[in-house]
């Protein structure tokens, strides 16, 4: 049976508060990838339940997922979804360019799993720096598929160790450009009290 855990409204405003410290590094870093001004904003952070997460991710097309492990103290796995035009424009952005097709390229590919990277490295980092835990991430590979194929094949990796999922929606402004993404941490259920327990003896607890 499904152990459901809410966060308290301390843990969510330490992780939100990580999220603007590692945003910060991300908006530099795509500044540089596009050559243009960036804006991230994390306008929505919670714990939810595995089985409310294809509700949240739906999406009636196919969509991009970058997924990276995560080692160490957390174990588990980091995502992030894209839709198609999302990514596309994203590519764009980047390369000047980018195919009219359904599927993306080897160049547009490696656009993409570059831009996981810095937003999942920098998340990631700044939440092992604030935690004092030490959390290792992967290279990133990429998925195509629809949002419910994509999150099965993430769960499958764990084991089905997982119960609870920390969602992070993020929104991207690059110049007039308004991009969405959903940024999901799947962790066991361990590594989350890890996660949590870090974050409490901030204050005492």
């Amino acid at each position: 049976m499904t152990n459901i855990k809410t966060l308290t409204e301390f843990e969510t405003d330490a992780l939100k508060e990580v999220g603007n410290i590692g945003i910060g590094h991300a908006t530099t870093s795509l500044s540089r990838m596009v050559n243009k001004r960036v804006w991230i904003s994390l306008p929505d952070l919670k714990l939810v339940p595995l089985i409310e997460v294809p509700r949240l991710v739906k999406n009636e097309d196919p969509v991009i997922g970058i997924v990276l492990q995560l080692k160490d103290d957390a174990k588990g796995y980091l995502l992030l979804l894209l839709s198609k035009d999302s990514a596309k424009m994203l590519v764009k952005l980047v390369l000047g360019s980018a195919s009219e097709t359904d599927t993306f390229d080897e160049m547009e590919v490696s656009v993409l799993m570059e831009l996981g990277n810095i937003m999942a490295g920098t998340y990631i980092t700044a939440l092992s720096d604030f935690l004092t835990i030490s959390i290792a991430i992967s290279t990133p590979s990429q998925i195509y598929d629809m949002s419910d194929a994509i999150i099965n094949q993430v769960v499958l990796l764990m084991s089905d160790e997982v119960e609870n999922v920390l969602f992070l929606k993020t929104e991207f402004m690059i110049n007039t450009e308004k991009i969405d993404g959903k940024m999901l941490i799947f962790t066991d259920s361990v590594s989350l009290t890890k996660m949590l327990d870090s974050v409490n003896r901030l204050v005492g607890k």
